[in-house]
């Protein structure tokens, strides 16, 4: 009896001092909105003069659900289709986004659940403070209300050629980055894929999984106007 006493007592200690784990934040259904594809592609172009205020979480889901999202249920056991093809279906894709002084969402660092459809918080912090201290930032991005991060883990291909399985996962996240860019147009917002950044140390500000290599980056914000 003492020895159950003491054990109960050593379970309830460690989950006194076990931290507790972030709740996902179950997304609305995305927008699909009224916009053509064909006035999204004419009206699309690169803007790096983006600003607040921050985005609301309704526009997150449908920019999350455009580059990453499940667009038809699976059949027989199989994961459900996404809006982005994937060779073989091997989906290598992690999408992530850093927000800033959002209503619903502290500043951090949040991951897309494509199946669930909800964002799980993994660090905090928002784009000044995760990507600002990097060598050779360009100044507008961390100046951004989101900026999402799209990393790939090329060995969830089949194969034994890890060149093939590379090039395919950069292939997928341009196709992923391209989905989102219509979207954030179709939003009347405004971004551009960053290029010239160093992903390694992104993944590295981020606290990203080794295997999860950042492959590409995409601020995202309102359009500022020009004087």
């Amino acid at each position: 009896m003492r020895a159950l006493a003491l054990s109960l007592l050593s379970t309830f200690l460690v989950g006194q001092n076990s931290p507790t784990a972030p709740q996902p934040l179950k997304l609305p259904a995305p927008s699909l909105g009224s916009v053509t594809l064909e006035k999204a592609l004419k009206e699309r172009q690169s803007i790096r003069t983006l600003g607040g205020p921050a985005l609301s979480v309704g526009t997150l889901s449908s920019l999350l659900w455009a580059a990453q999202g499940e667009n038809r249920p699976g059949t027989e056991g199989r994961r459900g289709g996404r809006t982005v093809p994937s060779a073989s279906a091997g989906y290598p894709l992690e999408l992530y986004v850093i927000v800033t002084k959002s209503d619903a969402l502290a500043d951090g660092v949040y991951k897309y659940s494509t199946k669930e459809h909800n964002l799980t918080k993994v660090k905090d912090g928002g784009p000044e403070a995760i990507l600002g201290p990097i060598a050779g930032m360009q100044a507008w991005i961390p100046k951004c209300p989101a900026v999402f991060v799209i990393a790939g883990v090329p060995s969830r291909f089949r194969g034994n050629d890890p060149s093939r399985k590379e090039t395919n996962t950069y292939w997928e996240s341009g196709a992923a980055a391209q989905a989102l860019l219509l979207a954030v147009t179709a939003s009347g917002l405004g971004a551009t894929p960053a290029n010239g950044v160093n992903l390694e140390a992104i993944q590295t500000a981020m606290g990203l999984p080794s295997e999860e290599k950042v492959t590409l980056i995409v601020p995202v914000g309102n359009i500022v106007k020009q004087p």
